[in-house]
């Protein structure tokens, strides 16, 4: 199996005759770990692609996640009644089997939301309720759809395809064997702590064991896994019916027929991390007053938080009625997905320092105590004079 580099990932393109070499412009690395490489190219042409690579042994038993992703591309351009669901994606260049390698080709002057944020320095009231409308339109439109469920829940040898996964260390299943085959010595800091929290256990374990599974879900919602156009007002002032499809998702190798709130829920997780990743420590300080010190501070953030709230809900308004305590769930997923992004940390970077545990600490107020991290995160008491906890 080739593995990419930023050494030989020029050859293979001008190999697979993506491009000739003199036309790459720009290279960017923007996650990458010892199992994953994502590289965004731009070409000369102005054509930017991205390539994701995951490796994997070919004599294990685990799944291809790479050729799941390629066959759940294939699966929604080929569903008539999943049309702005389908829209959402980015187009698959090249899809090589053999050496997990999938290529996006990416709309002409996209930026994921995360570099935007950045850059910009600016969060946008519009560009939040671009993704509630995004993702409730997702999830209303797969709800109902029996071609998305039978496909989404297909098993090969008895083992599901697209399932929502979690470290089952979570849930207290850690064997000796595990623990020290699977875990760095970093990864011992962040599980010590994680384990004398018994409240905190207890509520994960209960969000988790009692997961809706009622529609597809992305499961991955980082703020770089979202794209939206450099000239996004230009675009929606010239044309309002581009409002649902103008954002595009890609990264969809953790899908499953899940629960909605999570998409929700780690879609605000990643705008409390903006808050949270800027946090000033100082070893004499409690935990509010870093709270209070970030250099982005929540309540600029808040704004985007609500809207991406309202949209979502008022374009799935069923959500509500099948679910009273919908909202509650959103926090406490908000919360996880904080968890999981320590993880990711711990995984790529062997960091567990004192933001890892603020940020920890943040998360399990949102678990244990959703009802009192509604007002604190959102800056309200209830959502268009709906009491929603």
């Amino acid at each position: 199996m080739l593995k990419l580099n930023l050494h030989n990932i020029f050859k293979y393109l001008v190999n697979i005759a993506i491009c000739q070499e003199q036309d790459i412009e720009l290279t960017k690395v923007y996650w990458k770990s010892s199992q994953e490489i994502i590289v965004k190219l731009r070409l000369v042409s102005g054509c930017q692609i991205i390539v994701k690579q995951k490796h994997h042994r070919h004599n294990d038993n685990s799944i291809n996640i790479i050729k799941n992703e390629w066959q759940f591309h294939q699966f929604l351009h080929s569903c008539s009644d999943l049309v702005y669901t389908s829209s959402f994606n980015l187009e698959i260049f090249h899809f090589d089997e053999i050496n997990s390698i999938l290529i996006y080709k990416l709309p002409k002057d996209y930026i994921d939301l995360e570099s935007d944020y950045t850059n910009q320095n600016f969060f946008s009231i519009k560009i939040a309720e671009l993704i509630g409308i995004t993702l409730a339109v997702l999830h209303r439109e797969t709800i109902n759809s029996q071609n998305c469920f039978d496909f989404i829940n297909k098993t090969v040898e008895g083992k599901l395809c697209y399932q929502f996964l979690y470290p089952d260390y979570l849930l207290g299943r850690l064997s000796p064997e595990t623990l020290f085959t699977e875990f760095s010595l970093t990864s011992f800091r962040f599980l010590a702590f994680y384990q004398r929290s018994e409240s905190l256990k207890a509520a994960i374990t209960e969000l988790l064991v009692n997961h809706s599974h009622c529609c597809l879900t992305h499961n991955n919602l980082h703020l770089d896994n979202i794209l939206i156009p450099r000239q996004w007002e230009r675009i929606l002032s010239q044309n309002k019916v581009s409002n649902k499809t103008v954002i595009k998702i890609f990264n969809w190798e953790s899908c499953s027929w899940g629960d909605p709130a999570f998409d929700l829920g780690t879609a605000i997780a990643n705008y409390l991390i903006l808050w949270l990743n800027s946090l000033i420590l100082h070893p004499n300080l409690e935990l509010d007053k870093f709270l209070q010190l970030a250099i982005i501070p929540l309540e600029l953030i808040q704004p985007s938080i609500v809207a991406l709230t309202k949209s979502y809900i008022s374009n799935f308004t069923i959500i509500l009625e099948k679910r009273p305590n919908f909202i509650k769930k959103v926090i406490q997923f908000a919360g996880l997905a904080l968890i999981y992004k320590i993880i990711k940390i711990i995984e790529v970077s062997h960091s567990f320092n004192n933001q890892s545990i603020c940020i920890l600490q943040v998360a399990k107020s949102m678990i244990c105590q959703p009802e009192n991290s509604f007002k604190s995160i959102f800056g309200l008491t209830n959502l268009n004079g709906i009491d929603l906890i």
